[in-house]
């Protein structure tokens, strides 16, 4: 209940609030694809490459489970700012039941064509055949994963972040321990990566899973006897749900694209220090996604309960935050890069990229500065339920700027792997000023439409 209140109070405390844990939470989840890389980056320049590759079947994985988490907090935080308990309850049992269901769907459709996937994304040889090997425990774990993601979004929906902390770090934490187990004590190599994360992610989901059911903590009360399909709730999380899901899976479809670009003007060895660079960038990437995260929560409350003034606040306090946190953090893996670099070039065998790794470390996080704009106004769009906004940012950053660039930089101009490097900078640039312009516009209806009320 004190969750619920702050969540309907001051928008600024609400965020800082409701953000905080869950900026720990995915800071520390942020950590499962690093490890992983880290680990596997051992046996090889080639593994790291195929866990380059394998990307796109990982967002692909986690824009189900993120997508559907997404839908779930906005449509509980909604019902919440109606002071709808009963609603807010179907929610989040509805939830539950699309995750297993998209979880099967999904192992039908992935699982037997992940070989031809590869072969189309331009991969060859050992790297394709690692990609492979660790893509298809991934696939088969999805719904563990939908499960997980979907009691995160029933307690940040309620605004209740710090079981989600506690379980993310716990998750990671077994992650790093389960990988060289997994990798090299039981000689499972790239395989024992992919194991070890479903595993980290069963373990959080017991977690939360104590809390919910069994402990009965929550504000949210989960019951599945008297279970009844309601298509109104149904449709609410898909609107909002499956435009998310879509928004990771752009980002999938640009990463399988730039993976093409990369072995069309390079090798497996760009591949894998561009996807060096990447997991290390990710640190940027997804605090500021755990800051967008918590605002979604205030800003569908603040809907809800339509004090858009509030909402106004929510939208701009979360930009500013973001953009100083991410100066900070450009700026930091800047000057460390040569000692970043070591995290993937630290046997003989993968010592060879160190050089290049530097250089793409010093260019590739710049893209961060502009992701609060972008990441800001989807959480704006999520969080009044208006999902199919927030594709249409991320099908404008991913699908057109980046791979347009990407090709122009790259290929047309010859810079080769420098112009993919760039081309990330220059796409999120254009896509924050885009977004921002979307998310002045929406707030400015609102507020029109909120003087209409009063009057």
């Amino acid at each position: 209940m004190d969750s619920v209140k702050i969540l309907l109070d001051d928008p600024k405390k609400a965020v800082i609030y409701v953000s905080k844990p869950i900026i720990i939470a995915t800071f520390i989840e942020s950590i499962y694809s690093l490890v992983d890389s880290i680990w596997v980056s051992g046996l090889g320049y080639d593994a790291l490459a195929a866990i380059g590759a394998s990307f796109p079947i990982l967002i692909s994985v986690y824009a189900i489970s993120w997508g559907l988490s997404i839908g779930i907090s906005s449509g509980i935080s909604r019902k919440i700012g109606e002071r709808n308990k009963e609603e807010a309850n179907k929610v989040a049992n509805h939830g539950i039941v699309l995750a297993i269901i998209m979880g099967i769907l999904f192992i039908i459709l992935v699982y037997p064509n992940l070989n031809c996937i590869f072969s189309l994304m331009g991969t060859y040889g050992l790297c394709k055949t690692l990609a492979v090997e660790y893509s298809k425990i991934l696939v088969l774990g999805v719904i563990i994963i939908n499960l997980c993601d979907a009691l995160y979004g029933i307690f940040r929906g309620e605004g209740n972040t710090k079981i989600v902390m506690i379980a993310s770090i716990v998750g990671t934490v077994s992650n790093i321990i389960l990988d060289p187990i997994f990798i090299y004590k039981l000689n499972l190599g790239i395989s024992g990566a992919s194991i070890a994360t479903i595993l980290s992610v069963f373990i959080s989901l017991l977690i939360l899973s104590y809390k919910l059911f069994i402990k009965k903590s929550s504000y949210i009360t989960v019951n599945l006897k008297n279970f009844k399909p309601d298509f109104k709730i149904i449709s609410d999380l898909i609107r909002v749900g499956l435009p998310t899901s879509f928004i990771d899976l752009t980002v999938a479809v640009s990463f399988f694209i730039m993976t093409y670009l990369i072995m069309l003007v390079g090798d497996s060895k760009d591949l894998a220090v561009y996807t060096g660079a990447l997991r290390i960038t990710e640190f940027g990437f997804i605090p500021m996604l755990g800051l967008a995260s918590g605002a979604t929560s205030v800003i569908g409350a603040s809907y809800g309960a339509k004090e858009f003034k509030k909402l106004k606040t929510a939208y701009f306090y979360t930009i500013k935050i973001g953009v100083l946190m991410e100066i900070v953090i450009v700026s930091l893996i800047i000057l460390f890069s040569p000692i970043l670099a070591y995290l993937f070039t630290y046997t003989k065998i993968s010592m060879g990229i160190h050089e290049e790794l530097v250089k793409a470390l010093r260019i590739i996080p710049l893209y961060l500065i502009f992701t609060p704009f972008i990441l800001t106004t989807s959480a704006l769009f999520q969080g009044i339920g208006k999902g199919e906004k927030s594709l249409i940012i991320a099908i404008f950053r991913s699908l057109i700027c980046h791979i347009s660039y990407a090709y122009i930089f790259a290929v047309i101009l010859g810079l080769g792997v420098f112009g993919i490097y760039i081309s990330l900078v220059f796409g999120d640039f254009t896509s924050g000023i885009f977004s921002l312009i979307l998310g002045i516009i929406a707030i400015n209806s609102m507020l029109k439409l909120e003087g209409k009320y009063r009057n």
